[in-house]
Parts: structure tokens; sequence; C-alpha cells
């Protein structure tokens, strides 16, 4: 049966069962290589995590390859089918309404050619330090919000291709959180707060974000603080709708997912206020292309 294709760890989450987080390792690792991690950034989930079924000369991986970021596309395809499977018979089995995914390095590339054979699969992903040498076939718009950590000087995954990621499940129409530290292919903490916070953000858990709120009559704007470092979204209001301008994030606050924080939260208050919004600036009208659910709001 598919539940079986690859040994595997199953470890059962709280009583309710509603969360499934699906943990893909790294070369050499093992089944329980990232479980700890996976327990740290999703509480109360219950995890399944397989083994890689390909040996490399004793180094468990997901598919085979040829040489260092040279990949043997056959057998990719061959995992990708099996993984599928194994994949949708787990989710089937445990019925869960919220199917998360996590993996490292060869794990994060499984993961994420499972996503690109089939968007809608996962309702998020978090992909630590991914190398995707080929341009993706995605199979329709990408359902999967995904976030991407990186090191600036990887030299298994360099920067270049992890931005040329980025670009490709862009233009798919995804939603994805890049988190870059300057090391290179190890994780770090930083990496590990940026999962926990962003599997948080969809499940309602995560602390109210630092934003406030500063309006006037015709014009307001949305402030994200943190250590001296301000991120700022502006807007005027006329005639019952709210028009997003601007929105700035400084160097030291990009790629943290500012940004979509602070659309969000003007996205919000106009529901509440019954206001309809325009967004002028690029960074907004791109998000609300992205965002279905908000085109009720668009003026």
């Amino acid at each position: 049966m598919a539940v079986s294709f690859y040994e595997h760890v199953k470890l059962p989450g709280d009583a309710a069962g509603e969360t499934l987080l699906f943990l893909f390792h790294g070369t050499g690792g093992d089944e329980r290589q990232l479980v700890a991690l996976g327990q740290q950034v999703v509480p109360g989930a219950t995890i399944i995590a397989p083994l890689g079924d390909v040996s490399e000369h004793g180094a468990a991986r997901f598919f085979r390859r040829t040489g260092e970021g040279v990949y043997d596309m056959d057998d990719l395809r061959r995992a990708v089918d099996k993984m599928g499977a194994f994949i949708a018979a787990h989710i089937g089995e445990t019925q869960a309404k919220r199917v998360l995914g996590l993996g490292y390095s060869n794990g994060a590339n499984i993961l994420a050619s499972v996503i690109f054979a089939q968007p809608n699969m996962f309702d998020q992903a978090v992909l630590m330090h991914p190398l995707i040498p080929f341009k993706p076939e995605i199979g329709g718009n990408l359902a999967t919000r995904i976030l991407l950590t990186a090191g600036r000087r990887d030299p298994i995954c360099p920067p270049d291709l992890t931005n040329r990621l980025v670009s490709w499940l862009e233009a798919a129409e995804g939603d994805v959180v890049t988190e870059w530290h300057e090391g290179g292919h190890e994780l770090r903490e930083s990496e590990v707060d940026a999962a926990r916070s962003f599997f948080a953000s969809a499940a309602g858990q995560q602390e109210p974000a630092p934003i406030r709120q500063e309006s006037g009559p015709r014009r307001g704007r949305y402030v994200y603080s943190i250590e001296g470092d301000e991120a700022e979204l502006t807007y005027a209001l006329s005639d019952g709708r709210m028009i997003i301008d601007h929105t700035y994030v400084p160097p030291d606050l990009r790629e943290k997912g500012i940004a979509l924080k602070l659309v969000e939260r003007a996205v919000e208050d106009a529901r509440e206020r019954g206001l309809k919004v325009t967004p002028l600036c690029s960074y907004a009208a791109a998000q609300f292309r992205r965002h279905r659910e908000w085109q009720d709001l668009l003026a």
C-alpha cells in the first residue's frame, strides 16, 4: 500500500489531529533528522517523516544524481510519483484539515518537486536550502504558500539559483517569503524562527505583528517598527476607498515578509470599515493579483 512506500516514522499529534506535517531529511540524514525541528516549529502536529530510498555511497537520498547539482531526471520523476502517492495516502488516512511540509537540502528538493507536480497538495511548505537547477513545469497555479530559506554564502545552493527559483514560483502566482542568513548550507536559528512564525501565521497562533496605524481624515499609514527601523504602507482615503499608494521596507528588514504583513493589515482594516481598495502601489497590486479572496474589495 502507498502508506508503506517508504520506511518512515509517524508521531501522533494532539487530540484534534487536524495538522499533518511531512518532514524530508537532507542527504546523509534519516527519517528522524528533522523530527525535533518539526515538533519545535509546529507543536501538536502529527508528523510523517520518510527515509530516502536511494543510497549514495551509504548516504540516504530521495533521488539519484550524476554529479553535484546534476540530477538524474528520470529517477526524479520516479521519486515524485512515488512520494506523491505516499503523501496522498497518509493525507487520506489521517483526514487532516491542514497539510504542511518541511524539507532541508535534498529533502527540500523532493518536497519542491512534488509541489511542482501537485501545487494544491500542501497548504504551506518550508524549503530550506533547496537546489533546483532546472526550470520546473508547475501543474497549475501554485496554491501552496512557501517559505524559502537560504544562505548568502551557500556553496551548494548559490544565491543566484535561489533567486531564480523564487522568480519561477512567483511567476506561477505563488505566495513566497524568503529568509536569508549570511552563512552557507547550515541551518541557523533564524531559519527555525522564520519557519515557526510562517506556520503559526496561517494557524492563527502568531502574536500580533508590531504594526501601528497612524491615521488622519484624508491620509494615513501603517508602520512596522523593530529595533529602530520602520517599514511603512501609506494610503489616501477618498469616496469610500482606501488608495494604497506606497510601501517601503528598509534593507535590514527585507525578505522577511513584512511588506505582505502591512498589506494584509490594510486589507483587514478596509474590510472591517467597509472600504474598497485601490492598490496603486505596484507591490500591493501584485499581492491583490495573488490573493483571490481580496478581489471583492477592489475598486
